[in-house]
């Protein structure tokens, strides 16, 4: 699509937006568009020097951003099931007998117990489908739980021509589309898409946006390459262009990839607006997790708990019924926890019990605390983040690597495979990322939130999987807890 029918498209879509067009009777839709390696401080909106975002940051302006919104995981398969749960993913990491050497695929599965955005909205009546760009999200994790439809990459089931043209935000916004227009104007939908184009741009090679920016001026420096899959301060081979190829060049193709991905969705929603269906459709979009350009001993790869893999950006312009601030920045704390229990609210769903995220709702009109703290973990070691309004704690076990692969980082942090508990914990500025020198009593009330709150999701991992065999059953009291503090649904 041409830039200048683009441009159309982001007058007509605004157009809609602000109420020049006649609100249309129909059924009402929720579209969540989840973007994977999507960084906050790589967007307009949120301040960024170029223009990334020119689709993003129109839409904003009628919408609700959320400028403090942190993920609670720095990894694919977990970040989703945050979003599509609102828990922690902690509760979805399956037990192995050797947990250090399983593989990031086949160690998250939703429980059945656990509450899950899809399930509420088929529940409520709603049309439901998911459309993915990753082959790590499949019904073998759970994460089809409630979705009528689910169409992974590749897929031949809508008949959108051979497998792999369906790949990227192009089409799987095509997916959509093909499946929208298949519904009854009044029936009633809920569209989970999953858009990884961010994650692929070191594999596969784009004449017009890859070069769409400059490399800064600074950033000259050629990163050295690992053999490993995931190494610090060095670049997976996976991801390597040649051996010339500065680290700015890497930042600038990945902001001319994020500038197209924009146009693509822009043109999606164009469609929306078309067809009479953007103005009773809650659209939310959000960046599942970050990524580094060597900011915090990685480059081009996430997986730690620093700000640059979990800041990320979230957007709800919520259907025409709902009143709310148009173009307002909300500032109070949010997680990506808080977007199921947020649409469920909006469109008039009771969030279930055990769905541990906070409805934003309020936050669409007022700044209001709804949290204290926003909590990460499940990245490629052990530990996690607490994140508070004005400071964070990392904690890092880098001797408990979650997976095979974060073994190579353990050996990158030691020189070799060691037993040591050594752990970092290390207090930043959410707002810079910068160390941050705290009192005693803040270091303290930071960590004692971080352990208060790993103690209770590992306790409910242990009751939703029965972890009986490992000898390390809970008694019936901690369950009964467990549920009082919302960490559970129910009594297993």
């Amino acid at each position: 699509m041409g830039r200048g029918l683009v441009g159309a498209c982001l007058l007509a879509l605004l157009g809609a937006c602000t109420g020049n067009v006649d609100s249309v009777s129909g059924g009402r839709g929720v579209l969540v568009i989840s973007i994977d390696a999507l960084r906050a401080d790589h967007v307009g909106h949120f301040g960024y020097d170029r223009d990334t975002t020119p689709m993003l940051d129109a839409l904003a302006a009628e919408s609700v951003t959320f400028s403090n919104t942190w993920t609670a995981a720095p990894r694919t398969l977990p970040a989703h099931c945050a979003i599509l749960t609102g828990c922690d993913p902690t509760m979805a990491r399956r037990y192995y007998l050797s947990e250090s050497r399983a593989p990031e695929e086949s160690r998250f599965v939703i429980p059945s117990m656990m509450p899950h955005i899809g399930v509420e909205y088929l529940r409520a009546g709603y049309q439901t489908a998911a459309f993915l760009d990753s082959d790590m999200l499949s019904p073998v994790t759970g994460f089809d739980a409630g979705f009528q439809r689910i169409a992974p990459m590749g897929s031949e089931a809508l008949g959108n021509g051979p497998a792999g043209a369906d790949v990227g935000g192009e089409g799987v916004s095509k997916r959509f589309l093909d499946w929208m227009h298949s519904l009854e104007r009044d029936e009633d939908w809920f569209a989970y898409l999953q858009v990884s184009d961010l994650e692929r741009v070191w594999n596969h090679r784009d004449p017009l946006w890859d070069g769409y920016f400059r490399p800064r001026a600074g950033m000259d420096d050629v990163p050295p390459v690992s053999n490993d899959e995931q190494a610090f301060f060095a670049q997976p081979r996976s991801r390597w262009l040649g051996g010339a190829v500065s680290l700015g060049t890497y930042e600038a193709r990945y902001d001319g990839r994020l500038r197209g991905l924009d146009q693509e969705l822009g043109a999606m929603l164009e469609v929306l607006r078309a067809s009479g269906r953007l103005t009773n459709t809650t659209v939310c979009i959000v960046g599942t997790f970050g990524l580094q350009f060597g900011e915090s001993e990685l480059i081009l790869d996430h997986g730690m708990y620093t700000r640059e893999d979990l800041h990320v950006p979230l957007l709800i312009k919520p259907a025409s019924h709902v009143a709310f601030q148009a173009g307002r920045t909300a500032t109070a704390l949010a997680s990506t926890l808080d977007i199921a229990p947020t649409l469920l609210s909006l469109s008039g769903i009771e969030p279930p019990a055990g769905m541990l995220g906070r409805s934003q709702v309020a936050n669409l009109n007022q700044d209001t605390v709804v949290r204290e703290y926003a909590f990460a973990s499940c990245g490629y070691q052990e530990g996690g983040a607490a994140i508070a309004l004005n400071s964070a704690l990392e904690l890092t076990i880098p001797s408990k690597s979650l997976g095979a692969k974060g073994v190579n980082l353990e050996r990158g942090w030691y020189g070799a495979e060691s037993e040591s508990m050594e752990q970092r914990v290390r207090i930043f500025n959410p707002s810079t990322g910068a160390d941050l020198a705290v009192s005693a009593e803040l270091h303290d009330a930071l960590l004692d939130a971080a352990m208060r709150w790993f103690v209770g999701t590992q306790d409910a991992r242990r009751a939703l999987f029965g972890a009986a065999w490992r000898g390390d059953q809970l008694p019936p009291e901690r369950i009964d807890e467990l549920v009082q503090l919302g960490y559970l649904g129910r009594r297993p």
